[in-house]
C-alpha cells in the first residue's frame, strides 16, 4: 500500500467518523428525556435480537399506562410460586 492510499483511506476514515459524530449528537439532542443506561440496554436488546445488525433509530416512551399496570399486577400478585 503507498502512501497516498493511506493519505485516501485515512481521509475517508476521518469523513465517515466526523459523520458518526454529528449522527451521535443529533440523536443525543432528541432523546434528552431519556436516561442513557435505558437507551444503552434498549440498544443492547435490539442487538442481541438483531444478530448485532441493526441500529436503533429512535427511541420513545409509550403514551399508554399498560407497562405500570402490568408492573403493579406482577409485584401485587400474592399467588403462591
Amino acid at each position: 500500500m503507498t502512501d497516498t492510499d493511506k493519505d485516501r483511506v485515512i481521509e475517508t476514515l476521518s469523513k465517515r467518523l466526523t459523520s458518526l459524530e454529528a449522527d451521535v449528537s443529533r440523536l443525543k439532542a432528541a432523546s434528552n428525556d431519556i436516561p442513557e443506561d435505558v437507551v444503552t440496554v434498549i440498544s443492547a436488546a435490539v442487538a442481541a435480537y438483531l444478530g448485532n445488525d441493526g441500529a436503533v433509530q429512535a427511541i420513545r416512551f409509550a403514551p399508554s399506562e399498560n407497562w405500570t399496570r402490568q408492573g403493579r399486577r406482577t409485584l401485587q400478585n400474592h399467588s403462591i410460586r
